[in-house]
């Protein structure tokens, strides 16, 4: 794949240099078509090979077709998105790339390591977020590439160090503070949280029973309950003394 930006820039640089003769402007008016030409050829390779939907809740075998054609589709984006998504890093400008390649961001969000969006049909993000955590939208159970869409809804910030998992749900005006983890589909109402995993700070949500209660379905619905319970019962000893 890096041969293809050096013959891409191969060929912009011999139809500049016939059009105007002149071997260092047409050399540095080539890099601008160059970037748009391989920024346009990943979005195409992640569309014939992913297509629109596939990861908004999807698995599949470890040696399987689709998993060959996913990372191939993320290899072509590291190599021809890398160079314009760093220069663009931490402004909404990585968002037009972003947004072509499949991803749901939002008016004015901010993403400081855009190329960890490379789970692009699992990335929904709300409007005024900024992300400057860690990414980990797809994962390997058994065997299986699983990837689920993430919601990071509207005015929530992910902190430096703050992990974020595949499925996981974090509700609007939230914050993560650094370190934090938020594991898979994980469920968390609007607070400040920190730890691993993640826990309102100070104990602001105990009033609601279990925030980090995962997705019906999930299989985990029971130990949520347990727990829900344990906490209401010391909740309730506490209060009694």
């Amino acid at each position: 794949m890096p041969c293809s930006e050096a013959l891409a820039f191969a060929v912009f640089y011999c139809i500049l240099l016939r059009l105007f003769g002149h071997p260092f402007l047409s050399g540095l008016a080539a890099l601008i078509p160059v970037e748009a030409f391989l920024v346009c050829s990943s979005a195409l390779a992640k569309k014939v090979l992913v297509g629109s939907k596939w990861g908004n809740d999807h698995s599949t075998s470890f040696w399987s077709w689709r998993h060959f054609t996913y990372f191939f589709a993320q290899d072509c984006f590291f190599a021809w998105c890398g160079r314009p998504l760093r220069i663009l890093a931490g402004t909404v400008l990585a968002n037009v790339i972003l947004r072509r390649m499949g991803c749901r961001i939002g008016k004015r969000t901010l993403l400081t390591d855009p190329l960890q969006a490379s789970d692009w049909n699992a990335v929904s993000f709300g409007d005024d977020c900024v992300v400057a955590g860690l990414l980990q939208l797809h994962s390997f159970e058994n065997m299986t590439l699983k990837v689920k869409r993430t919601e990071i809804q509207n005015g929530t910030s992910v902190n430096f160090g703050a992990t974020v998992m595949g499925g996981a749900v974090i509700e609007p005006e939230t914050t993560l503070l650094p370190l934090s983890l938020v594991l898979k589909e994980m469920h968390l109402p609007t607070a400040t949280y920190e730890g691993s995993p993640a826990e309102p700070v100070g104990g602001t949500l105990h009033s609601i029973p279990f925030i980090t209660e995962p997705r019906p379905g999930s299989g985990h619905s029971e130990l949520s309950r347990e727990m829900a319970s344990a906490s209401n019962r010391s909740g309730g000893a506490a209060a009694a003394s």
